[in-house]
């Protein structure tokens, strides 16, 4: 593998350790930050994390539009069902 194909993977890589190190920090309790911010958070990062992987590691960014969809789209629903129980756990919260 030469160093032009090795440097997206990388660069990738460099990325999902960005987003580890930045999940690590919200979900410090010492920040004080409030936990419906640090859960959304956590979810939008988790969800950035695994498009990464995805479209770089499994080749995803090479196939045709309806093998991506075929993905993306189940993808998804995990993803809203966590944002779902978020605002759900939010809205217990406030009332």
């Amino acid at each position: 593998m030469s160093a032009q194909t090795r440097k997206p993977y990388l660069v990738v890589w460099g990325l999902l350790a960005l987003l580890t190190s930045l999940e690590i920090a919200v979900a410090n309790p010492s920040l004080e930050i409030p936990r419906v911010l640090v859960g959304t958070a956590l979810v939008a990062m988790a969800v950035m994390k695994a498009a990464f992987v995805a479209y770089y590691f499994m080749h995803l960014r090479h196939e045709m539009r309806a093998l991506k969809l075929t993905v993306t789209l189940p993808f998804l629903a995990p993803a809203l069902y966590a944002f779902v129980l978020v605002a759900e756990a939010t809205w217990r919260l406030l009332r």
